[in-house]
């Protein structure tokens, strides 16, 4: 336990990981909470300064420059790291109203098939290979084919999808970091053949490695939306573009593509694309006006 003297949110972010099981993504998102909110305050701010007026003004200066969601998301973190710090006896508890951030529900919006097909076909003209030794072409579409068909999220698919996890035909039961429970999926054909074709050229332990950083990743991927002339997108929109399929074709089916807890309402409120699916059912409307 570090010392109670002075002690700053970023001090205290690694005896916070050390007892709470954040992923590495995480603990970045963390990272940059506590970046923003000092460069907002002019310096490391520290616990013993921490109360609901310093947060609630940096809350109010922060909405109007990033999404509600966004803006939620950071105030969940340094209200967490606040409340263990409190735990810890290194600060004074939370006893007053935090600003709020109310997000309004906005439908989830996801690419279409095809899409996904011409976001693959893009890759073909991708020039250079991938640190993995595979061709950067073949690197991304199996990347992006892969995804496609499990739904994993981006930290499983990288850095923890192995190759012997896949069965000869396809499938693969894996257990997801974030929430412990396991996923049943199974690799197109063709994605099969691309991953055996892939390993004969290159063999590897994971399916897809990336050693780079997640900013690197991203603008990669941005670049290949672009080349692909898409709609503006991010990797989970690959994700959220699967379940979607899924939906249009077994309703009711999107949770457990996506290893969601049986119940569980978040496929539809934060993957499934509404318009997407309505299209693909023909729903009835009014019929129309002369």
């Amino acid at each position: 336990m570090i010392a109670n003297v002075g002690v700053t949110l970023a001090d205290y972010l690694h005896d916070y990981a050390l007892t709470h099981p954040l992923s590495d993504e995480a603990r970045r998102q963390y990272a940059v909470t506590i970046r923003l909110f000092d460069r907002w305050a002019g310096h490391p701010v520290t616990l013993r300064e921490i109360d609901a007026r310093l947060v609630s003004e940096f809350l109010a200066h922060y909405t109007q420059t990033v999404s509600p969601r966004t803006a939620r998301s950071k105030r969940s973190h340094l209200l967490a790291l606040w409340r263990s710090a409190a735990d810890d006896d290194l600060c004074d508890a939370p006893t007053k109203r935090v600003r709020p951030v109310r997000c309004p529900h906005v439908a989830p919006t996801a690419w279409t098939r095809e899409e996904i097909q011409r976001l693959v076909s893009a890759c073909a003209r991708l020039p250079r290979v991938h640190r993995c030794g595979l061709r950067r072409a073949e690197w991304w579409a199996l990347a992006v084919r892969v995804a496609w068909d499990c739904g994993l999220r981006w930290e499983d698919q990288m850095f923890r999808l192995r190759c012997d996890m896949i069965s000869a035909d396809g499938w693969m039961a894996f257990q997801q970091h974030k929430t412990g429970r396991v996923v049943v999926a199974r690799l197109a054909d063709t994605t099969l053949a691309a991953l055996q074709a892939s390993l004969m050229r290159c063999p590897r332990e994971l399916v897809t490695p990336w050693d780079g950083s997640h900013e690197t990743f991203a603008a990669q991927v941005r670049a290949l939306v672009r080349k692909a002339g898409i709609r503006k997108g991010t990797w989970k929109w690959i994700r959220r573009a699967g379940a979607t399929d899924v939906e249009c074709r077994e309703p009711g089916a999107a949770s457990r593509h996506l290893g969601h807890a049986p119940g569980s309402r978040l496929a539809y409120s934060a993957y499934v694309d509404p318009a997407i699916v309505a299209a693909s059912r023909q729903l009835v409307a009014p019929a129309p006006l002369n």
